[in-house]
């Protein structure tokens, strides 16, 4: 007598705080009621910044030739969740260009606040970043002589001494692994006394140890997210420690693999602030419509423990 083979079940867990933080809500919600040209990409996600263009909001050189705009006729624009240089800003002003801030409001008051407040105690700041990121390049433009380190060459080349006081903030999607790291390596080789203070942002912090506590028990994580994005493409190196072969980075549906999925009866998925909750479903629905079994819907609360996602009914696909 033949017997039927065995069902598959696979639980599709969603890892806490997945998806885009308040602040990138606001910032994608502010172009699209201004239209307004931007001022770089809004977030650091291809599908976002396609969703914009197709409402017909331009997306500009992030470090336009200001006097170019003026005579484009461009007066008005939006600046992104990134922020934007002090001096370019002023220059705005001076050419009577309108700008709508964008800025996350971890930065403006968080990031920004703190450099304000330490150098003016005395204290020589040290950021902790990607000198490249847009988050640096307007963070260290609102204080005096920053220094920007994201690697032991550029430890290497900070000055001998800055003084008795010095501390390091960090970008604020940068993994704590990294910011400690360098600070250890700074206060080794440079300047014992260093104070640090970890400016990652809430939102990216609580991502970062759900991601990392999920890929310590499942069987593979999907990140979603664009593969420009500092705090998406983080998330895909903390999963990486736990699931060096198992960890997928993609940035919509299309790219999920069915072969990815043999083998796999717990899969983790998460998302980058810079990520929309749809965009996450959509991955969520194509791993059910790939995979030859039951699916299971689950998602991880705060604390860490598993409950129903109300996503959809467990059902056989």
């Amino acid at each position: 007598m033949s017997t039927s083979p065995e069902v598959r079940t696979l639980e599709i867990i969603i890892a806490h705080s997945a998806g885009t933080c308040f602040g990138v809500e606001d910032a994608i919600e502010m172009a699209e009621r201004t239209k307004q040209p931007i001022l770089g990409p809004i977030v650091h996600n291809r599908l976002v910044v396609e969703g914009l263009a197709r409402q017909g909001i331009p997306v500009l050189e992030r470090y336009s030739d200001l006097s170019g705009l003026t005579g484009q006729g461009v007066d008005e624009v939006v600046i992104t969740a990134h922020g934007y240089p002090r001096e370019l800003k002023e220059d705005l002003d001076r050419r009577g260009i309108v700008y709508h801030d964008a800025t996350c409001p971890v930065l403006l008051k968080w990031v920004y606040g703190k450099i304000r407040k330490f150098e003016s105690e005395g204290y020589k700041v040290i950021l902790v970043g990607n000198p490249d990121h847009a988050e640096i390049i307007a963070s260290r433009s609102y204080g005096r002589d920053i220094h920007v380190v994201y690697s032991d060459e550029h430890v290497a080349a900070l000055p001998d001494d800055l003084g008795p006081k010095t501390v390091a903030f960090c970008q604020t999607t940068i993994t704590r692994s990294k910011f400690e790291a360098l600070v250890e390596r700074i206060r080794a080789t440079k300047y014992p006394g260093l104070k640090a203070v970890d400016t990652r942002c809430k939102p990216v912090k609580n991502q970062q140890e759900a991601v990392a506590r999920l890929a310590q028990w499942v069987d593979a994580m999907i990140i979603v997210g664009g593969f420009n994005s500092s705090n998406t493409t983080n998330l895909a190196r903390i999963s990486s420690v736990h699931l060096p072969e198992a960890t997928y980075h993609v940035d919509s549906p299309d790219l999920v693999q069915k072969e990815w999925l043999e083998n796999v009866s717990h899969l983790g998925i998460g998302g980058g602030t810079s990520t929309p909750k749809d965009q996450i479903r959509a991955v969520q629905q194509r791993v059910a419509e790939l995979f030859d079994g039951h699916v299971l819907y689950r998602r991880e609360d705060r604390d860490g423990e598993i409950e129903r996602d109300d996503f959809g009914a467990d059902e056989e696909l």
